[in-house]
C-alpha cells in the first residue's frame, strides 16, 4: 500500500499531513480538478512535494486521475469517508429511539454496531438494555473482532471485498466455543449473510448468547449494524424469525433517516435455531 512520504531532508509528520489535508481541501464543489502544478501554486508548495502526495493519495483512492488530461479529483476513497462521517455523526441521536423500541418489542438488549477507526474490529456504539433480569450487559465502546458475532459478521460481509480478503487473511481468533476460525467457512457464512441479509451467531462471543443482526448501508460501504442479544434458553424458531423482522424493521427506520438503506431480509434459513438445538451443555472454560 503507497505510504505518504515527506521531503528527502527530514520532517516532522505533521508538516506532511498538513500537506496532505491542504491538497484535499483544495477540491470544491465550485473546483472539482485540479492539475499537480496548480495545486502547488495554490498552496504555494514544491511542484514535486505535490507530485508525491498526489501519488500516494491516488493510490490509497483518495483521489482519481484522468487518463488524458492528468487532471486530479476526489476519488471514490474520500467521496466514502465524507459519506461515513456524516452518517456517523448524526447516526447515535436518530438510533436511540428505534433501539428502545425494538428492545421493548424482543425483550432483548439492542445494540447499535459501528466499525473501528482502523476498520479491523467492531465497536459498539449504543445499547439498550433489556428489563429482563437475565440479559446481556455489553457496555458501549467494547471492541470485538469482525469474524465473531452477528453484529460484527453484518458488517464484515458488507464491506469492500478486498478488505474483507484482508482481514481473513490474518489469524482468527477464537472467541468462544463456535467462534468460527477456518476462513472457508467462515466465507461461506459470509456469503450466506449477503444472501439472506442478516447475521446470526450462536456462542461465537460468549457461552449461552445468541444474537441477530441487520447491517445499514450507504451506497459505497457498510455503515453500522442493528442487532439484538439474548440469552440461549430464550431463543427459539418462531422467536428468531419474529425478531429479524423487527430487527429489520428498526434498521430500516435508522437508515431511513440518514438517507441510508438495508438489504432485504428473509427469515427462512435455520442455522442459528438449528445450533441451539444442537448444542451440547456449555464448556465455560472456553467463554
Amino acid at each position: 500500500m503507497p505510504r505518504l512520504t515527506a521531503d528527502t531532508d527530514p520532517r516532522p509528520g505533521f508538516q506532511v499531513l498538513e500537506r496532505t489535508f491542504g491538497i484535499l481541501e483544495v477540491f470544491t464543489q465550485a473546483r472539482p480538478e485540479w492539475s499537480a502544478t496548480e495545486v502547488a501554486r495554490e498552496l504555494d508548495l514544491p511542484v514535486p512535494t505535490v507530485h508525491r502526495i498526489l501519488a500516494a493519495l491516488k493510490g490509497l483512492g483518495y483521489v482519481s486521475q484522468h487518463q488524458e488530461s492528468k487532471r486530479f479529483r476526489l476519488g471514490l476513497a474520500a467521496l466514502s469517508l465524507g459519506e461515513r462521517a456524516r452518517a456517523l455523526a448524526d447516526l447515535r441521536p436518530v438510533a436511540i429511539g428505534p433501539l428502545r423500541q425494538l428492545s421493548e418489542q424482543t425483550g432483548e438488549t439492542a445494540l447499535l454496531t459501528v466499525l473501528s477507526p482502523a476498520r479491523d474490529r467492531s465497536v459498539c456504539l449504543e445499547r439498550v438494555e433489556t428489563s429482563q433480569p437475565l440479559r446481556l450487559s455489553v457496555e458501549p465502546g467494547r471492541q470485538l473482532p469482525l469474524h465473531a458475532g452477528a453484529s460484527q459478521k453484518a458488517l464484515l460481509a458488507f464491506m469492500p471485498g478486498d478488505e474483507i480478503d484482508a482481514l481473513i487473511a490474518r489469524p482468527l481468533e477464537r472467541c468462544c466455543s463456535a467462534t468460527i476460525t477456518g476462513r472457508t467457512a467462515l466465507l461461506a457464512d459470509l456469503a450466506a449473510i449477503r444472501a439472506r441479509g442478516w447475521a446470526s451467531s450462536f456462542e461465537e462471543t460468549n457461552v449461552g448468547v445468541w444474537g441477530i443482526a441487520v447491517p445499514v448501508l450507504s451506497a459505497t460501504d457498510v455503515v453500522c449494524a442493528v442487532g439484538i442479544a439474548g440469552p440461549s434458553p430464550r431463543l427459539t424458531a418462531d422467536r428468531v424469525r419474529r425478531d429479524v423482522r423487527l430487527t429489520h424493521e428498526a434498521a430500516l427506520s435508522i437508515g431511513r433517516a440518514l438517507g441510508l438503506s438495508c438489504p432485504p431480509v428473509t427469515a427462512t434459513e435455520a442455522r442459528i435455531w438449528q445450533a441451539a438445538e444442537a448444542a451440547p451443555a456449555p464448556d465455560r472454560s472456553q467463554a
